[in-house]
């Protein structure tokens, strides 16, 4: 269920908007600290230029004659004897030739350099000191900075998320409409689809398809339907003459040849009745399989079907065994159980040349088992002919599982499901 919330149309505007949120945060995480990394570096560079600045002027002081202490400005001091050198200078430097870097903490830290410089030829140490903290950016400034930046990039977020939120919308509310009156509509076939004017092009005329091809459903269905009420009654309507005729012909006196094609007149009546019933079961449009009460199939009704399909295989000399474990609980009516398993049964009689048919039924399936020469490449997939193409539509109008496949000794197995 939650695979499915996450997955559909209509929370796919969160989730853009979601990944678009996590995205551009760490996209700005990500630029504040460049920003904060660039102006920190600037900062320090710009100390560096300026004790560089600090130490040729100096330099050039020590040079004129100045010794000892110097005060270049209000932040910075020069020393050429390292014995007056305050201690926490010296500790850093001591044993060094050259040195440039911040020592101590804020507020006391200070920016070191340590060079010489030469007089008369002679090489004189110089230390540069500088209070750093004065010229840099404070806490308070860096947080005020931070505050600006944070807010510049909130706004552009959030301008852009509101873009991008209204365009996603404009984008997937035509599917959301779509798709709310393909839910609302399924046992409606008159109404049209239709979505907001300004959706784009694509949607429009997806719309106008799904209008034409519900046209179109719509009258297939009224064409089946108004089918299975002219075939119920023009078909009908003869059988009826003909089993009423043959009800006259057995009262008069007849011949054992005029007795025989009586007989035969109403095994095939009674085929033809049962054909149309299930025939016309398939093109009704209530096709739902919970439509039809459960009832049970019996061993007496499976007797009966194999009764009425014996005389072709006793014309063949084929034993046909019936192995009935238990009844199972079907919706299928007797016309369409008659038709099914007749399909089947002539199937396998066809198939048969000499040898047994065994039919086994248990609660959950129905196993038909010829003694022919199987299936062969040249078969087709759909089995043999117009019969087996009604058992398909039978069985999946149902939810059973129809299969045909080859016995592992000799024959062919057609087996039904009962899902």
């Amino acid at each position: 269920m939650m695979n499915k919330l996450l997955n559909g149309t209509k929370s796919l505007t969160g989730r853009l908007t979601l990944f678009f949120i996590t995205l551009s945060t760490v996209i700005a995480l990500y630029s504040y600290l460049i920003f904060f990394a660039a102006l920190h570096i600037s900062e320090d560079r710009l100390s560096e230029q300026r004790i560089r600045i600090d130490m040729d002027a100096a330099s050039q002081r020590f040079l004129n004659g100045e010794s000892g202490k110097i005060k270049l400005d209000n932040l910075s001091n020069a020393y050429n004897d390292l014995s007056i050198l305050p201690s926490f200078i010296s500790q850093n430097i001591s044993g060094k030739d050259t040195f440039l870097n911040e020592i101590g903490e804020y507020p006391y830290s200070r920016l070191i350099m340590k060079s010489y410089y030469i007089d008369n030829g002679k090489k004189y140490p110089i230390v540069i000191e500088t209070k750093v903290d004065e010229v840099e950016l404070t806490s308070q400034e860096v947080i005020i900075a931070s505050a600006l930046v944070f807010t510049l990039l909130a706004i552009l977020l959030f301008s852009f998320g509101g873009v991008l939120s209204r365009l996603s919308q404009h984008f997937i509310e035509p599917i959301n409409q779509l798709s709310e009156q393909l839910n609302e509509k399924k046992l409606n076939t008159n109404d049209d689809f239709f979505i907001s004017d300004n959706s784009a092009i694509e949607f429009h005329q997806l719309s106008q398809q799904l209008n034409k091809y519900r046209y179109e459903i719509s009258s297939l269905i009224k064409r089946e339907q108004a089918f299975a009420r002219y075939a119920s009654h023009e078909l009908r309507t003869p059988l009826t003459i003909i089993k009423g005729s043959s009800k006259l012909l057995q009262k008069v006196e007849r011949t054992p040849f005029d007795t025989r094609q009586i007989e035969r007149i109403n095994d095939a009546t009674f085929q033809m009745t049962t054909m149309i019933d299930a025939l016309l079961s398939l093109v009704k449009y209530e096709r739902e399989k919970d439509n039809s009460p459960l009832r049970i199939f019996s061993q007496q009704e499976l007797s009966t079907i194999i009764k009425e399909n014996f005389i072709q295989a006793n014309q063949k000399n084929i034993e046909i065994h019936l192995d009935f474990y238990s009844e199972p609980q079907i919706r299928a009516s007797t016309a369409v159980m008659n038709m099914l398993i007749g399909n089947l049964l002539r199937n396998a009689i066809a198939a048969t040349e000499n040898g047994d048919i065994h039919i086994k039924i248990t609660e959950n399936h129905l196993t038909i088992k010829d003694s022919g020469l199987g299936l062969t490449s040249k078969v087709d997939s759909n089995g043999h002919g117009l019969g087996l193409l009604i058992v398909n539509d039978f069985c999946k109008r149902y939810g059973w599982t129809f299969k045909l496949s080859n016995d592992l000794n000799r024959g062919c197995n057609a087996e039904i499901k009962f899902n």
